[in-house]
């Protein structure tokens, strides 16, 4: 016998009399909830849910055992499933397990000690899927939120980034209708956690165009090694892993890693991840129509089926250029909403903003107290929404 049990099994039977008695016997030590018939008992399953475990009878009028069950599996996944039976057919036995992903199964007539014994075993194993999963779910949000503060403390320039990049990801999902959504989420948001592995100054330097050292060069050129080796520690995310280990190889092969993959056998997350990560270089940080011609111009590199999907789903977030106005003025004269086209620094080339980020009412306030301590190089590029 297995410790004090607090869940919730439900029977069901279209035998009034069988139910009243399993009831009867299992009621004392047991939370026994019972339904007659398929269309109760899911209507049960969504109102008075989660059971741990479910008990059904195989033939009953409406709606047979098996699509109850099935319909189980697709509500209450972790849910335990028992199938009982006065037919010992074997094709119903089969039929039973690969389309209701039995636990379970008893044939009629079955002993009460038996039945117990199969509800207690179906408890256990409720308890351990969902055990697992509260483990494995906050092992995953502890560990991504604690990457996330490190890049944000490090590196807040690409942890700005990836919140953009999470972003898009997200919308191109819901375009493309994907299975998996959380796989390119995560992975936009962690693509660029290696870059805690460099120097600031030479991220500084690499946004702002400038020329760096082979050294340097082969820093950044790790930087999707680096973070698929972080991403790799943390349990259920080698997929996520392999689309940030891919994220620059061209779609004809070239680029790292040199492992000879192109084309489809490139993940596809990281075919979407390389088009995501060129259109916010080119658009230093928004999305914009100039930014998609110009891939559109670059073939072999990226994925034509991804950069048309990417084209379609996040035509919604495209800036209107037409609507803004570039123009060079003091940084004394940022104004919320300013879209930074260079990156912003101090008369010592101390950098204070990337290129590609937005004034927002907070970072406005900061640059205030900023300018009563410190000389900023002038003129800021910027633009800014309206005709001037």
């Amino acid at each position: 016998m297995m410790s004090e049990v607090n869940e919730k099994i439900l029977v069901v039977d279209d035998d009034t009399n069988l139910l009243a008695g399993i009831k009867r016997l299992l009621g004392q030590k047991l939370d026994v909830t019972t339904a007659e018939g398929g269309i109760e008992a899911l209507g049960k399953a969504q109102n008075e849910g989660p059971f741990a475990v479910v008990v059904c009878d195989m033939r009953m009028p409406g709606m047979d055992g098996v699509e109850v069950l099935r319909r189980f599996h697709e509500m209450s996944p972790d849910t335990s499933r028992i199938m009982l039976t006065g037919n010992a057919d074997q094709r119903t036995a089969v039929e039973a397990i690969n389309t209701g992903q039995i636990f379970r199964f008893f044939n009629k007539p079955c002993s009460m000690a038996t039945l117990t014994e199969g509800i207690l075993a179906g408890i256990r194993q409720y308890r351990l899927v969902t055990a697992e999963k509260v483990l494995l779910e906050g092992t995953l949000s502890g560990s991504i939120a604690l990457m996330n503060d490190v890049l944000s403390m490090v590196a807040p320039e690409s942890f700005q980034r990836s919140l953009r990049l999470r972003g898009w990801s997200l919308q191109l999902a819901a375009s493309m209708g994907m299975e998996a959504p959380w796989e390119l989420e995560l992975a936009a948001t962690l693509a660029r956690i290696g870059e805690i592995s460099v120097p600031s100054e030479v991220l500084a330097r690499s946004r702002a165009g400038q020329r760096l050292a082979p050294v340097e060069e082969e820093m950044l050129s790790r930087v999707p090694e680096t973070g698929a080796a972080l991403v790799r520690k943390i349990p259920r995310m080698a997929q996520v892993a392999d689309a940030i280990a891919y994220q620059d190889k061209w779609f004809n092969g070239k680029g790292l890693p040199q492992d000879g993959r192109a084309g489809q056998d490139i993940p596809f997350n990281a075919r979407i991840l390389h088009v995501l990560l060129a259109l916010d270089e080119i658009g230093a940080g928004e999305l914009t129509r100039a930014a998609f011609a110009t891939l559109e111009k670059m073939p072999g590199r990226f994925d034509p089926a991804v950069l048309t999907a990417a084209a379609r789903g996040l035509s919604a977030m495209i800036v209107d250029e037409a609507a803004f106005t570039r123009l060079d003025v003091p940084s004394s004269g940022l104004r919320p909403g300013d879209h930074l086209e260079a990156q912003l620094e101090l008369e010592n080339g101390k950098l204070v903003l990337a290129a590609g980020q937005t004034i927002t009412d907070a970072l406005f306030v900061r640059l205030q107290n900023l300018h009563k301590m410190y000389k900023f190089r002038e003129p800021v590029r910027i633009r800014r929404a309206g005709r001037h």
